[in-house]
């Protein structure tokens, strides 16, 4: 039931009749942004990119064309204090809202980098760089694009890390940055409801260039998981797609190969 005490009328498909959605993509250019990118296309959803590099957005936008031409994209920096401005006029010009529509209808959250700290060397300025990308910047995006989201009763899900609850060395900004945006995610799950359905995957070690190049290291950071190995995108791309079709779910961490 809506704040107002009507029962809202959900816009989503019923269960096995597909409806395309028009999904927002933050840091699609990334490994797990470009393969939950391409999930949505192929299974018929709309896809509007949104990331810092222009050329990787243009190759990535015509690779997602499924007929109906290539993915819109939104070149922004979420270091910069106008990235979420940026993205929503371009969201506006690209795919102008209507009276039953926004701009968006869901909004997944990707963002990158995956900065190395060490804890002797951390700076104000390292702390500033990562809050701002993956905690202030994605949660005043999702505050922008509210009110298209509550149009279509839509959904939010974010890429978390497992080393919020289970911490290890040499990241102290990251870490403290994502701790920070998922308790900030589950109030908006809190502020939003129930138009809105906010949800987070917490993920172990999905890939790691580092250790891909190093059997040993390799071998040592994937015995952190019970299962004894690294995660493949395709594994998050699943728990993605889920979360944003679980249509009975919001404030939730899905944790996988934690």
């Amino acid at each position: 039931m809506s704040r107002d005490g009507r029962q809202p009328l959900s816009k989503r498909a019923p269960a096995g009749e597909k409806q395309s959605r028009r999904v927002l993509v933050v840091g699609s250019t990334g490994r797990l942004g470009v393969a939950i990118g391409q999930a949505l296309a192929n299974r018929g959803d709309e896809v509007v990119l949104t990331g810092r590099d222009a050329a990787k957005l243009d190759q990535l936008a015509a690779s997602l064309d499924r007929g109906r031409g290539p993915a819109h994209r939104v070149c922004a920096d979420l270091t910069h204090r106008d990235a979420v401005s940026q993205i929503v006029e371009g969201l506006r010009a690209a795919v102008p809202p209507t009276a039953d529509r926004g701009s968006v209808d869901d909004i997944v959250l990707a963002c990158g980098p995956f900065p190395r700290t060490p804890f002797h060397e951390l700076r104000r300025e390292d702390l500033e760089r990562t809050m701002t990308v993956h905690c202030i910047a994605p949660l005043l995006l999702v505050h922008a694009l509210a009110g298209d989201l509550a149009k279509a009763q839509g959904a939010v899900v974010a890429l978390s890390d497992a080393g919020t609850t289970r911490p290890y060395e040499h990241h102290v900004a990251y870490l403290t940055a994502k701790g920070a945006v998922k308790t900030g995610l589950r109030a908006l799950a809190v502020e939003l409801a129930p138009d809105v359905r906010v949800n987070i995957a917490e993920l172990g070690i999905v890939a790691d260039p580092e250790a891909d190049s190093d059997p040993l290291r390799q071998h040592r950071l994937a015995t952190r998981s019970q299962l004894g190995r690294f995660g493949t995108p395709e594994e998050v791309v699943h728990v993605v797609l889920s979360l944003l079709d679980a249509t009975w779910a919001t404030g939730e961490i899905w944790g996988i190969g934690r």
